[in-house]
């Protein structure tokens, strides 16, 4: 049987800060992003191929890895779903 790895424990495991945000933000911007499609693979490439070729451990070594091939698609996201 698989365990069930918590967002806290996920983010330990990364290395990366964990935040505390109010009740109902990760709806919101999930919600936001849905409607501006800041995360289509047009925008930043087919996540499951990517996580396929990827052979790091860590949210760091991901980034690095990430930014080599798709240099502009976190800035490209994220100015979709701010606008």
């Amino acid at each position: 049987m698989k365990e069930k790895l918590s967002n806290m424990d996920m983010a330990l495991y990364a290395g990366t800060p964990i935040y505390k945000f109010p009740k109902y933000t990760a709806m919101l911007i999930n919600q936001i992003n849905q409607t501006a499609q800041g995360t289509r693979p047009k925008v930043v490439g087919q996540m499951s191929e990517l996580m396929q070729e990827f052979k790091g451990q860590t949210a760091k070594e991901w980034e690095e890895w990430y930014n080599q091939r798709k240099p502009n698609a976190i800035k490209d996201a994220t100015d979709k779903i701010y606008a």
